[in-house]
């Protein structure tokens, strides 16, 4: 897997969040959090982002959302598999083919107006400092919620 379907694959997973979102998403600064974990029991702290998120950005309907990020899944030679999103909860697979088989990350997420929660588990994914190394399985967890009007 090269660097581009690498980061594709990460993206689409990451996007599927914000698709997830979209259907009733309010306007404003977002807090993120996340870690990352190589056993889903021992989890490491990434340091916490916020962003803003414009009424635009936020109008966006989940179909448009949903089918832009499996657009650029299958530009990248990604495929998504199932991705969906209802009532709150989101769900999807991504697969990039690679040398040493195919690397999937599959992504559940529950989604409201002012908060998102979203966990991934990527499986034969190639390290990302390009050493050819492969990681068998990494876990991942996403969280965010609104925490008021944009700043600046």
């Amino acid at each position: 897997m090269n660097t581009s379907q690498r980061l594709a694959l990460l993206t689409a997973a990451l996007a599927l969040t914000t698709a997830a979102q979209a259907e009733n998403l309010k306007p404003g600064q977002w807090s993120r959090n996340s870690s990352i974990s190589a056993d889903g029991q021992h989890w490491n702290q990434v340091p916490p982002s916020q962003g803003c998120l414009t009424p635009a950005e936020a109008s966006r309907s989940i179909e448009e959302s949903i089918q832009k990020m499996v657009s650029e899944a299958t530009q990248s030679g990604c495929r998504a598999v199932n991705v969906k999103a209802d009532a709150g909860k989101a769900s999807g697979r991504f697969e990039c083919p690679q040398p040493s088989g195919t690397g999937t990350v599959d992504v559940q997420a529950s989604y409201s107006s002012d908060r998102y929660e979203m966990s991934m588990v990527g499986t034969n994914l190639a390290d990302r400092n390009g050493s050819g190394m492969v990681i068998p399985k990494i876990y991942m967890k996403h969280e965010g919620h609104n925490v008021g009007a944009c700043k600046g």
